[in-house]
């Protein structure tokens, strides 16, 4: 016998599970056809739900846009947490970014264009300022100094891109290569 309590629980529990059933619909849609391809029927059929359920999570596809580019700069801070050792240089950095372009390239892609699409709404900038303080973050393991920081985080968005650019992806040794020059000027 259920309770009350425990009803609402699967509830949420279902609501949080499609939640990011749809999310994770909404990359993959971006993946395949960019920001302009997102429409609630879209990610639905993604997801294999009916449209009412993308429609009840996320009213307006910006709400879908808005969610989808925070969930990812989430996923990538878990994603980094769990790769990185403790005490980590630029080798195991340059191996996790090769490693995670590799692995992840199409979902890259997608959050390349989610990243375009809030740079023209400012009501997302916050979501990539924390995006930019967890690369101030990982920075800051090597240098104080302002300046390296800005570059470190403007030489690994390059860095990623250039890697999805190219026919074979970045090694991490040319990763590495980059990272110890702007951050030690080497």
């Amino acid at each position: 016998m259920r309770t009350e309590t425990g009803a609402a629980d699967g509830r949420v529990q279902r609501g949080q599970e499609r939640r990011r059933l749809l999310l994770a619909a909404t990359v993959r849609v971006i993946g395949r056809g960019g920001v302009a391809a997102v429409t609630h029927r879209a990610v639905a059929a993604e997801a294999g739900v009916p449209k009412s359920v993308a429609t009840y999570h996320f009213p307006a596809v910006a709400d879908l846009l808005a969610a989808a580019l925070s969930d990812s700069v989430d996923a990538y801070a878990t994603a980094l947490a769990g790769a990185l050792p403790e005490s980590y240089d630029t080798a195991d950095l340059g191996r996790h970014l090769a490693a995670y372009l590799d692995e992840h390239g199409a979902r890259c892609a997608a959050e390349f264009d989610l990243y375009l699409y809030a740079a023209r709404h400012p009501e997302l900038r916050p979501v990539l300022g924390r995006w930019h303080d967890l690369l101030a973050g990982i920075a800051g393991r090597f240098t104080s100094d302002p300046v390296a920081v800005t570059a470190f985080s403007a030489a690994l968005d390059g860095l990623s891109l250039q890697s999805l650019l190219r026919d074979e992806p970045l090694t991490a040794a040319e990763i590495q290569q980059v990272v110890d020059h702007v951050l030690h000027r080497r």
